[in-house]
């Protein structure tokens, strides 16, 4: 039997409004299902985690957030169940990442036509994250975006992503480089005045950023982004090249893949996995091969 898992509270309660469109197109299919309608992270782990019990196969479709899609990576990684993602929070990286629609007709749709893919997880302290681990500004800006009062008002709005632009800006003026020592598989390397260090298995984050535009979820491989050694007028001149991928050939940017990945800075600084404040450095991220079951559209490998 498979279980929906609605957040209500994702999209300041556009999570009640996805599942009140999509239950009853759904029990039209004559599929088995139950519903978890939650009010904290902490209650829909315990539901998800005693059905999978007694129903180890099924398929668990999120119905919210990259918040909510994170919280269940732990019962999900390894296990044989199946993530089906209807997007219905303000970032939604997830479903962006794997080019599942935001529109909750076609992201069922997707879901719907069995394209099961067996994709990579990364852990970093202690946790499992799906789609990137960010340091530094980009950190910033979401840790500052995830406390603040407008992204509620851009979340009601339905401009989820200007809340971001907005935490840009003001970290613009505010956020103070560091300087890093990256270590990729036994290879150090040292950088100086680095405002971001982008550890990615998707190729965008931060609502479209194509921060590591060559990032496959498949690949057995992390990318990471580091922006260094640039002033501050320099950054603000590259931040719009991020959004097409244009800053990878830009000589303030170091693009690098890997396995395994240590993060040192001369400054404590928080990470954030999927969105979610995780810790901060120093860390080690690692890439855990075909760890997750999800569906989404087929992508050729060739």
């Amino acid at each position: 039997m498979n279980l929906f898992v609605i957040n209500r509270h994702a999209g300041n309660g556009n999570g009640q409004h996805v599942w009140a469109d999509i239950e009853p197109r759904y029990r039209k299919l004559g599929i088995p299902y139950a519903a978890c309608v939650s009010t904290t992270p902490e209650q829909a782990e315990e539901q998800v985690k005693a059905h999978l019990v007694t129903y180890p196969y099924a398929d668990v479709i999120v119905i919210g957030g990259d918040g909510t899609i994170h919280r269940m990576l732990p019962l999900l990684a390894g296990a044989h169940a199946t993530l089906g993602i209807i997007p219905a929070g303000s970032g939604n990286d997830t479903a962006r990442g794997f080019g599942i629609p935001s529109e909750p007709i076609g992201a069922l749709e997707v879901m719907l036509a069995g394209e099961r893919r067996l994709i990579d997880l990364i852990k970093a302290h202690d946790r499992w994250t799906l789609t990137a681990i960010a340091n530094g500004f980009d950190a910033a800006v979401a840790d500052i975006v995830n406390r603040s009062v407008y992204k509620r008002w851009c979340n009601l709005l339905k401009i989820g992503p200007v809340a971001y632009l907005i935490g840009i800006i003001h970290m613009l003026f505010t956020y103070r480089p560091t300087n890093v020592e990256i270590n990729i598989d036994g290879e150090k390397s040292q950088y100086r005045n680095v405002w971001l260090t982008a550890i990615s298995n998707v190729n965008s984050y931060g609502g479209g950023i194509r921060i590591c535009p060559a990032a496959r979820a498949d690949d057995g491989k992390l990318d990471i982004c580091i922006v260094h050694n640039c002033s501050r007028f320099t950054f603000i001149r590259l931040l719009p090249t991020v959004f097409s991928g244009k800053h990878v050939k830009l000589r303030y940017v170091a693009m690098k893949r890997g396995s395994i990945i240590d993060v040192e800075s001369s400054q404590s600084i928080v990470s954030i996995g999927d969105g979610e404040r995780i810790g901060t450095t120093p860390f080690t991220a690692c890439i855990h091969p075909g760890k997750l079951n999800i569906y989404a559209p087929y992508v050729d490998s060739k």
